[in-house]
């Protein structure tokens, strides 16, 4: 039989689950604009009801036995994914965005204009090749050529020093989302030790998981192990959380073991980052599944489109004197630094003392004996590189195909050799062989900045080494700067001061199709300002269609997890009727109670 105050039990355990569903209600109502928040849920059954013998069973109520958080992690694990491709395509279209306001075409500040304006002087020149004016308009003309990849290239090395700053504010982000992510995990462990569950520490841990997927790819899984639920982050593939222990990242600036800077493509700016795991560990950064922001950055600033060194390991020559001199063929560049680290069958060595031998095609290079010997004996063409090659085309790429210009362009001005070193037959041996003012040969055209200043034709002893001018050092030569009568108008034989044969060949060097892979000098640099508008179209579009793509799972995910503000009215409604009926039960049974004790038999 069941007790006299069952009915009142009964409605009591009613106002307690309506309640308890209310309160869940009103948490869902104050947070439906909360980032990351999780629609919760009351999850009620009916109390054990008691057995009436031989007239079934006599139900005692319900009650709260959880409150759980809507979440679908299939739909997550695809946000993270899409949220760090669209992450990485986000950084490069600004990026590019920067690199091509630097190209500045067309305007009246662009190559094309400035280039005109060179060959138009020289043209000026031709007509009027006895006057001090027009001589001084053409130095003008070339000095403001010069200027133009100066800037063109000091601006790039900025960007790229700015991507170096991002890159190690992007690894201290990761580090604090690490160390967050494992405090959540311990406060979690702790609150649901008895059964419950800690809904809201969830949702946080899960937004920070959501933060992280668009800085790096990332893998998150809850796991039991032993009895007990962990939770594990990856980054990349390795792991950075493991319950209640966090891993961190560093970075470190690119030295050799005399903390001297070291270059892995020659156009690098020095102090550039690699990144390691705390413990020293390196962290492949040139691993092709890594994505996420630090990928754009990564791809931004190291993008070589694969041109870094690489050759062959030919011989090894032990000097006598602790240091040993290898013989590298078939280097695919020339334009090394003298000092660096270079990888002979993917292990590291330091060298010092590079040359370059271009009757063999070979380069030779000294390092110790000590390092030598600690690395296994490469066989006669073992693989030889330095750094890494990226096939995106990012900054290094960009300061390559500027400084391959300035050095073929100088090299036809000065020496009149195409791009192979073959003889531009029109040009006669260049400005370098021409006649000036003074009826003087042996002046170069175009030189390179040492220290801040221009080299003149007598320091280089009539042998200039092209691999030493870049965008950034091109300028015309010290002679030139300070004597305009330095310049050099006549081809040898002809009248002083009326001959003007060079400056006539010169100026069909504006349309010399063989100059370039890709044509004339135009073309060339045409093409760096087209491969730059194809690649920024190409970033716009992968995040448009990856924003989309994003927002769709997003969407997918509010569906399950979001909160709706008319389905949690109708919901509130619904219980504060269950609440109201329940009390009237109470009421009810309360009445009935009086009635049986206080006024029978009155």
């Amino acid at each position: 039989m069941s007790s006299t105050f069952l009915g009142l039990n009964t409605g009591v355990n009613g106002i307690f689950t309506a309640r308890t569903a209310l309160d869940v209600t009103a948490h869902n109502i104050t947070n439906a604009n909360t980032k990351g928040y999780s629609r919760q849920v009351v999850e009620q059954r009916a109390t054990k009801a008691i057995p009436n013998a031989g007239k079934g069973m006599i139900g005692t109520g319900s009650e709260v036995y959880g409150i759980d958080q809507l979440r679908n992690f299939y739909i997550d694990t695809k946000y993270w994914s899409e949220s760090s491709t669209l992450g990485q395509y986000s950084v490069k279209t600004t990026q590019l965005s920067l690199i091509e306001s630097l190209f500045n075409e067309p305007s009246d500040s662009g190559f094309n204009t400035i280039f005109n304006n060179f060959f138009n002087a020289v043209n000026g020149l031709v007509n009027n090749a006895d006057s001090g004016e027009h001589r001084a308009a053409l130095k003008e003309a070339a000095a403001t050529l010069t200027h133009y990849f100066n800037s063109t290239a000091e601006h790039l090395k900025k960007y790229q020093r700015d991507l170096n700053f991002e890159i190690k504010t992007k690894v201290e982000e990761i580090n604090v989302i690490s160390r967050k992510i494992q405090n959540l995990n311990q406060q979690i462990y702790k609150y649901e030790m008895d059964g419950s569950k800690a809904n809201d520490l969830r949702d946080e841990r899960a937004r920070l998981v959501d933060q992280l997927s668009k800085i790096i790819n990332v893998e998150a899984e809850e796991l039991e192990v032993n009895g007990e639920k962990q939770f594990r982050v990856k980054i990349n593939g390795q792991i950075l959380v493991n319950h209640f222990n966090a891993k961190q990242l560093k970075v470190v600036p690119r030295e050799n073991s005399d903390g001297d800077a070291v270059k892995y493509n020659p156009e690098d700016v020095d102090g550039l980052y690699d990144i390691k795991w705390e413990n020293g560990n390196d962290f492949d950064i040139s691993d092709p599944n890594l994505s996420g922001e630090l990928k754009g950055y990564l791809d931004m600033r190291d993008g070589n489109n694969n041109l870094n060194f690489k050759g062959k390991f030919d011989s090894a020559v032990n000097n006598g004197d602790g240091t040993i001199t290898l013989t590298i063929k078939d280097p695919s560049r020339i334009d090394l630094d003298s000092k660096g680290i270079i990888a002979i069958n993917g292990y590291n060595v330091e060298y010092d003392g590079l040359k370059y031998d271009s009757a063999t095609n070979t380069i030779t290079i000294e390092v110790s004996q000590t390092q030598w010997d600690s690395i296994p004996a490469p066989a006669s063409g073992s693989s030889v590189e330095v750094g890494n090659g990226m096939s995106y085309k990012g900054i290094p790429y960009y300061l390559n195909r500027l400084n391959e210009f300035v050095r073929i362009f100088a090299k036809a001005v000065n020496e009149g050799k195409d791009r192979n070193g073959d003889n531009i037959s029109e040009l006669n041996g260049g400005h370098f062989n021409a006649v000036n003012s003074e009826g003087e040969t042996g002046t170069y055209f175009f030189t390179y900045k040492e220290n801040g200043s221009a080299k003149g034709s007598n320091e280089l002893g009539g042998s200039l080494d092209y691999t030493k001018i870049t965008a950034e050092n091109f300028t015309l030569s010290k002679d030139i700067l300070e004597d305009v009568g330095k310049i050099a108008a006549a081809l040898q034989g002809e009248d002083l001061p009326s001959g003007n044969g060079f400056m006539e060949a010169l100026k069909a060097l504006r349309n010399y199709t063989h100059l370039f892979r890709e044509g004339t000098a135009d073309s060339y640099m045409n093409s760096i300002v087209s491969e730059l508008g194809i690649n920024g179209q190409q970033a716009k579009m992968l995040e448009k269609t990856q924003t989309n793509i994003t927002m769709a799972v997003e969407n997918q995910r509010l569906s399950v997890s979001g909160v709706d503000l008319n389905e949690e009215m109708s919901y509130m409604i619904q219980y504060q009727q269950l609440y109201n009926a329940a009390a009237k039960v109470i009421s009810v049974m309360d009445e009935i109670l009086d009635v049986t004790i206080n006024r029978m038999g009155a």
